[in-house]
């Protein structure tokens, strides 16, 4: 094959790829379309192809939450206690950023009551610098492999990297552990797969 016909063929793999997420989020709560403020954009409120947000990569159009969170084990920041994902997860769910704060611009219409997490995460599953992996056989979690992934086949959860004070990379479980944003498999709560049985759960935690 040449290499006209190899760029003609990774364009169409980037295409058909496009497409088949553009149809997963058309049909969740995160298509912000038909609102005015979105300029009936589906993928703008979150990415851009161009000046993006550097820190936390993927594209970043949407303004980061400077919150201060109450955590399980205290008071943190998303900065400098989740990672990245998490991170673009609270810019609209903890309430502090709106959701039409992108592209440089600062928006007036918050998240409702439906999607609101707010600054308080000791009420939710612990995520970023409280939610270290062990790394060791536990008793209560399954044990970290190589590949930071727990479970098998179709089940598969993925931990995320968040980097210590000390420079230290940890893996931990984010927001993006459990739930895909662009509502792959199209499970409530924009989950990996199914919590029936809370099999989900069972993944991670040994009971």
């Amino acid at each position: 094959m040449n290499s006209r016909n190899l760029g003609i063929s990774a364009a169409a793999v980037c295409a058909m790829m496009s497409l088949t997420a553009l149809g997963q989020i058309a049909n969740s709560r995160h298509n912000f379309s038909s609102y005015g403020w979105s300029g009936g954009e589906i993928c703008k409120p979150c990415h851009t192809p161009h000046n993006s947000n550097t820190e936390v990569g993927f594209l970043w159009n949407h303004a980061l939450s400077n919150a201060t969170y109450t955590m399980h084990e205290g008071t943190g920041t998303a900065e400098a206690n989740i990672d990245s994902r998490s991170r673009m997860c609270m810019g609209c769910h903890d309430g502090t950023v709106a959701l039409d704060s992108f592209g440089g611009m600062t928006g007036d219409n918050f998240i409702g009551p439906g999607g609101l997490i707010g600054t308080d995460l000791t009420d939710d599953h612990p995520i970023g610098s409280d939610a270290v992996y062990p790394t060791a056989t536990s008793t209560s979690y399954n044990p970290q492999d190589a590949s930071h992934r727990v479970g098998t086949g179709t089940r598969v959860l993925r931990l995320r990297s968040w980097t210590d004070s000390t420079g230290t990379e940890q893996w931990v479980v984010g927001c993006s552990t459990c739930h895909t944003v662009h509502n792959s498999g199209n499970y409530p709560h924009m989950l990996r797969f199914s919590n029936e049985s809370s099999q989900l759960c069972l993944t991670c935690h040994i009971k």
